[in-house]
């Protein structure tokens, strides 16, 4: 690489794959070594790609990192976020993470690239972003370094750079990773991204895959339900109704997976219920609520033999792990409290594994039901033996899933 300018050592063109970025610490500037120098060969690295200082703390404390660079071709998350919405996506993974959730459609070079890194001496930052035809497939960087505990550079998606290049008529989404080493390392990244069409934005390792904000469905109606039953009891002799198997408060709409606190924050996790199906794309939210907030009353509302959707995404940059999708409750409120609605003619027998399954970012697990006495146990556990007693009534319904951090959704039943 003795031969590559530093501008392209640090944009990683013109040796492949895999390139070093040594120090290259401002934009189009030189990287300081310890005697003032750049500290390299002069093309940002020491000619064999790798940093070309030794490594050591220098006797003023300073730091030195390095950074290497991996293209992954196409976007290996499968381009959950939409590109009406942002520019990219970005995710920090250090040595309490794991990146394989990205690595199932990865070339072979990228995941060599993963398993040779050695997360007790550095970190991965994986970049994805977007551009108007195929010949966008290429991820850029200038400027890195690492500020404050937060890895820094500007990233660009590589055209063609050539008027006379055919390219395909395709929106095409690239990825690469970014391997930081040295110390101390980054817990976050910032990154200044520009995208195919010369738009420019900051991506940042916590702001997650997709915009819990953008998701379609609600979590809740606004106010008191109009009815609000006394009680909701079943005459059938030996009905035993499915337990509540949730401690205490739940968390509405928003929590994390299993090992979570337990008390909402974490917020990997959104939790909707959608009325209207809307566009089987998903290129737009199509419910009125739109907010992901507590949605309003029209929105929430469903009729005797409506279908709804319970729907749980993962919206963070990292895998999620939750319970069976069996875990979970059907209840109405009454003056008494939530009421379950289902129930076995004798004792449920009710059991659940301790299996976890991996949602990955911008995955989503789905529960449909249909607003009748069968239709709300039909797709569930033990179909044959659970049934809903008494018969429906008008009032405020929600569905709880404890197979996570018990995250609530509610909607209104107007008979």
């Amino acid at each position: 690489m003795s031969d590559l300018t530093r501008r392209a050592a640090c944009y990683g063109i013109g040796t492949g794959s895999v390139v070093a970025l040594a120090g290259c610490t401002e934009a189009g500037g030189p990287a300081t070594g310890r005697d003032g120098s750049d500290g390299t060969d002069g093309s940002g690295t020491d000619g064999n790609g790798t940093d070309g200082g030794d490594g050591d703390d220098d006797d003023d404390g300073g730091d030195e990192h390095s950074f290497v660079v991996q293209q992954t071709g196409a976007a290996l998350s499968g381009a959950s976020w939409k590109r009406t919405e942002r520019l990219g996506f970005c995710a920090l993974f250090t040595a309490d993470d794991d990146p394989s959730w990205l690595l199932a459609e990865a070339p072979e070079e990228a995941e060599e690239f993963v398993a040779e890194t050695d997360f007790a001496e550095s970190v991965l930052c994986y970049v994805e972003s977007v551009g108007p035809n195929t010949c966008y497939d290429e991820i850029t960087f200038d400027g890195a370094g690492v500020e404050d505990g937060t890895f820094v550079a500007d990233a660009t998606v590589l055209g063609p750079g050539d008027d006379d290049v055919a390219c395909g008529e395709a929106i095409t989404y690239s990825g690469a990773f970014v391997r930081v080493t040295g110390g101390p390392l980054p817990d976050a990244a910032r990154l200044s991204i520009t995208d195919g069409w010369g738009e420019t934005g900051t991506l940042r390792s916590d702001d997650g895959i997709l915009d819990p904000e953008r998701l379609r469905g609600g979590i809740r109606p606004d106010g008191e339900p109009s009815s609000l039953p006394a009680s909701f009891d079943c005459d059938a002799d030996g009905f035993e109704r499915h337990p509540q198997l949730y401690e205490g408060g739940v968390n509405w709409g928003s929590g994390g997976g299993i090992g979570s606190d337990g008390d909402g924050d974490d917020g990997s996790l959104a939790l909707r219920v959608v009325t209207d199906f809307g566009d089987a794309t998903g290129d737009e939210p199509t419910d009125a609520a739109g907010s992901g907030g507590d949605g309003d009353a029209d929105d929430l509302t469903v009729a005797r033999g409506d279908r709804f959707r319970i729907e749980l995404t993962n919206v963070s940059g990292d895998a999620a792990s939750v319970g069976s999708r069996a875990k979970y409750n059907l209840e109405l409120r009454t003056e008494g409290g939530w009421t379950e609605l289902r129930g076995t003619d004798g004792d449920p027998g009710v059991g659940y594994n301790d299996l976890a399954i991996a949602v990955p970012p911008g995955g989503t697990l789905e529960w449909e039901f249909e607003m009748t006495e069968t239709g709300l146990v039909e797709d569930g556990p033990r179909a044959d033996a659970f049934r809903v007693c008494p018969d429906l009534v008008p009032g405020r319904y929600r569905f709880v899933f404890f197979g996570a951090d018990d995250l609530a959704v509610a909607f209104d039943y107007e008979g």
